[in-house]
This record gives C-alpha cells, structure tokens and sequence, in this order.
C-alpha cells in the first residue's frame, strides 16, 4: 500500500510517520502542487492525505488507483466530494480537532475589536494614559451571542458565550434544536444578536449567503466575527457597512481578497490570518485525526466520511 501526504504539512511529528509507515510506503511532499503535478503524485497511490490542493472533478477522472483520501482539516471545500464519490473515492475529514481552539479564538477579536485594543495599545506606548473617549466599549453580559452554524465549534463558542453571561442564540441548515441555544430563522437571528458569531461549512449551499440584505439587518452597535470561510460573506458589502458605521466591528480569521482588500484600511476590523485553529493541543489533534481516519479505513471501517451521499463502488 502507497499512502502519499500531497501538500506542504503544517506540522509532522516522527510518531505520525512511524504510523503511517507501519500502514505502507509513505511519501511526503512539502510544497503545495497545481492539479497537473497533484495529479501525477495521487496517481500512484492507494491513500492521500490532503491539506492544501484543490482536487476538481477534471482530477478525479485521471485517478484510477486512488482509494481513499483524508483531509487534515474539518472544511471539505478543497475537494469536489461530488466527483470524488463518483469514482468511488471516500473522502473523510477531521471534524473534532480544532473546535474548542476555534471557539476559544473567537473572543479574542470580539473583545479586541470591541474594546479597540490595537489602537489603545500603541497609545499607551507612546505615552498616553487614561484617555476614555475612544475607547468606549460593550459589555457582553446580558447581550445576545448569535451563532450560524449549531455544529461542534458553534456549541463550544456558545459555552464560552453563556460563560460571559450572554444569551445564545443559534441557527443551522437542519432546523434541528440544540441544546442550550435558542434556535431563530437566519434573518431574526441577524436583527437579534449584539454579537454574530460564523461556524458554518464552505459549500454550494453557504458560500454568500450572508449578502448585503441579512448584513444590513444587524444593529449599528453590532459585531461580526467570521472563524471560517471568508467566502460566506459578502466582503463588498461588509466594507460598505463597517466603513459607515452601520454596524460597529468585525473579527475576520479568513478573507477573500487578500491582496490590497479594502477592509484593511478600516479600523474597526481585527484579522488574524487562519490561526483561529492554531493551538498546541489542536496541532497535536490535528495529526490523532487523520491517523484515526486512515487506520480506520485499512481495517474496513472508515470514519468521517464526508461523501457517502455520492460513494458509487469502485
């Protein structure tokens, strides 16, 4: 069995590999490859363990030998699950690792944007001190912690939130109740929230689904912190909003643009460029997933498969 690691890995203990190669031949790769070289690596190999490289359906026709793939991330957006279950390829990914990271990360622009920490903090180095004026704040207790997306991420940020005091509030593509949030149709939930938290999948189905219309319905003191996708969002209109005050802040792990964006120039944003995840107990979740994943799979019982809907036999 050949198992090929495709893309540059983030992080790669020698206890992953000593795993991996007690499964077969593994081979790494630490760059990140276009589709025709993606495609020349995948082409000999029963397993793949992708982190960066899109795989389109155009990939999936050229793959004969391919088995099964692993993501090492919880998004599934790098791969065409459609053209991948057609040719009778699983494709699982890593939904556990990073979620109390990710709900932790959310606060941390919430309350840098809210209580306007990067403009106060070069203030005081350059020797101010009790200057109140731009500086006024929203305390979270007893305000409202919106959630779109109700999964493992959304429930642990809306622990955190009912921590501070907060009322949660949630919603998902299911309509199915969770406990501990209060479920409302995307659009009250929007008018509602003092604080919009994201947690939903990149897709067809979500990608700009949060368009100018539910953005403007948020309150002018409102904030918006996206830890997925920057896709959802129309960024366009975002700028439009946040640079009129229209609403009051936003966190943003992730971008569209990432060149020259016009959101840089505002001041009422915090980024931070994917890290959202990034925590020394997430990393080492990150290589348990996908280990489990694979062992899964070569003992005839694959986990996390992302794709089932789609799977023909191969």
């Amino acid at each position: 069995m050949r198992i090929v690691y495709l893309d540059e890995p983030t992080y790669l203990p020698d206890s992953f590999v000593r795993e991996m190669e007690k499964l077969g031949e593994f081979e790494v790769y630490r760059d990140r490859p276009d589709e025709e070289t993606a495609v020349q690596r995948l082409s000999g190999a029963d397993i793949a363990i992708v982190e960066w490289t899109p795989l389109r359906a155009r990939a999936f026709r050229d793959l004969r030998r391919l088995k099964y793939i692993s993501l090492v991330m919880t998004s599934c957006d790098l791969i065409d699950l459609e053209a991948a279950g057609e040719a009778g390829i699983p494709v699982s990914n890593c939904p556990a690792y990073s979620a109390q990271s990710v709900a932790e990360h959310v606060f941390a622009p919430l309350l840098a944007v809210n209580r306007s920490l990067l403009r106060a903090d070069p203030l005081v180095r350059q020797g101010g001190s009790h200057v109140y004026g731009p500086f006024l704040g929203m305390e979270l207790a007893g305000r409202t912690f919106g959630i779109v997306g109700t999964g493992r991420i959304g429930q642990a940020a809306a622990r955190i939130a009912r921590g501070f005091g907060m009322r949660v509030i949630g919603t998902n593509r299911s309509g199915k109740p969770v406990p501990g949030i209060e479920m409302k149709e995307l659009g009250e939930l929007m008018r509602e929230s003092d604080v919009i938290s994201l947690h939903a999948p990149a897709g067809a189905s979500t990608e700009g689904s949060l368009t100018a219309e539910p953005l403007a319905s948020m309150k002018p003191a409102a904030l918006l912190i996206n830890t997925c996708r920057g896709r959802l969002i129309d960024e366009e209109a975002l700028y439009t909003l946040l640079r009129e005050k229209r609403i009051a802040g936003a966190g943003l792990d992730d971008v569209v643009t990432v060149k020259d964006n016009p959101l840089y120039t505002l001041d009422n944003v915090v980024f931070t460029p994917g890290t959202a995840w990034y925590t020394r107990t997430a990393r080492e979740a990150n290589m348990e997933e996908p280990l489990g994943n694979i062992q899964s799979y070569v003992q005839g019982a694959a986990r996390n498969i992302v794709n089932a809907e789609f799977l023909r036999a191969k």
